[in-house]
């Protein structure tokens, strides 16, 4: 049976827009509603990455994980950022199916929502900020304060998020201090490589304080990469002296506040992971942390 034949039938009679992608992310048919949305013809974009063409920039790594996921059968919907031929960008929730089996197998991916998307504050790009936002449900990631080089920025929407105004994205972000172990002590922090624009080769360092019961302020940092190395090596001594931690367990410790699971530890370091798991309770006991995780509160 020929699924591409009968998505595409199935497509054209859809009123919301519709893509199909094959196995690989590749768009295989746009239907007319979504050639109106991107103002793109299907023949132009034909066997091409949706990442790549429909997707702007600083979105087409977290374009290319939500693709992948999808024809995975992990998910079913998503809030994805798109663009239009003419750099516009368009805010989509899409609900996903699967079509085809094996080789054949494609995703339809019809767009529930499309609209132009909120644009980022100009004056954030590429700085420090300090803002403030609620951490209780149903308005998580509220913005009721923004401070960008010892400036008050406006924020023109009541019901601004601080993913979508800071970040330029529908959903929290993955590694939110807010929303990872929520029994941790604070100052929660987070470290990234910074996917903002004007930010290339920087990390984001953000310290999380609860300062009322439902509301954080955050202070959010860029370091170059290199800053960074330094900074984390010459903790990383202070630590291991303050603590006396032996010479492996100052190497364990390097390779946990890198993120690293105990696996991989363990091939790098080339014992047993049990072993590094000892070396690991061994490293946490001494720095009096409660996890892995608290490690960072101990490194910044």
């Amino acid at each position: 049976m020929d699924w591409g034949a009968i998505a595409s039938v199935l497509a054209e009679r859809c009123e919301q827009p519709v893509a199909l992608l094959d196995n690989d992310g590749r768009i295989q048919l746009l239907n007319s509603a979504m050639e109106q949305v991107l103002k793109r013809t299907r023949f132009h974009v034909e066997g091409q990455p949706w990442a790549q063409v429909c997707t702007p920039p600083d979105h087409q790594e977290e374009a290319l994980r939500w693709i992948s996921e999808a024809l995975r059968g992990a998910l079913r919907s998503y809030e994805a950022i798109g663009v239009t031929s003419g750099g516009e960008r368009i805010s989509f929730r899409f609900e996903f199916s699967l079509v085809g089996r094996g080789p054949t197998q494609g995703l339809l991916m019809t767009a529930t929502h499309a609209a132009p998307a909120p644009a980022s504050v100009g004056p954030l790009v590429g700085q420090d900020l300090d803002y403030d936002i609620s951490s209780g449900e149903p308005d998580f990631g509220a913005l009721s304060r923004i401070v960008a080089g010892g400036e008050a920025i406006q924020i023109d929407h009541v019901d601004a998020r601080c993913f979508a105004v800071i970040h330029g994205i529908q959903q929290r972000c993955p590694d939110c201090p807010l929303t990872g172990d929520t029994e941790g002590p604070w100052p929660r922090i987070t470290v990234r490589h910074s996917t903002r624009s004007g930010t290339a080769g920087m990390f984001e360092v953000k310290t999380a304080e609860q300062i009322s019961q439902d509301m954080v302020r955050v202070r959010l940092r860029l370091l170059p990469e290199r800053t960074l190395e330094a900074i984390h090596a010459a903790k990383i001594d202070e630590l291991a002296a303050r603590a006396a931690l032996s010479p492996r367990e100052r190497e364990i410790l390097s390779h946990l506040l890198l993120g690293r699971h105990v696996e991989d530890i363990a091939k790098a370091v080339g014992i047993a992971a049990r072993t590094v798991k000892f070396h690991q309770t061994n490293v946490l006991e001494k720095l009096g942390a409660d996890s892995r995780a608290d490690l960072l509160r101990l490194l910044f």
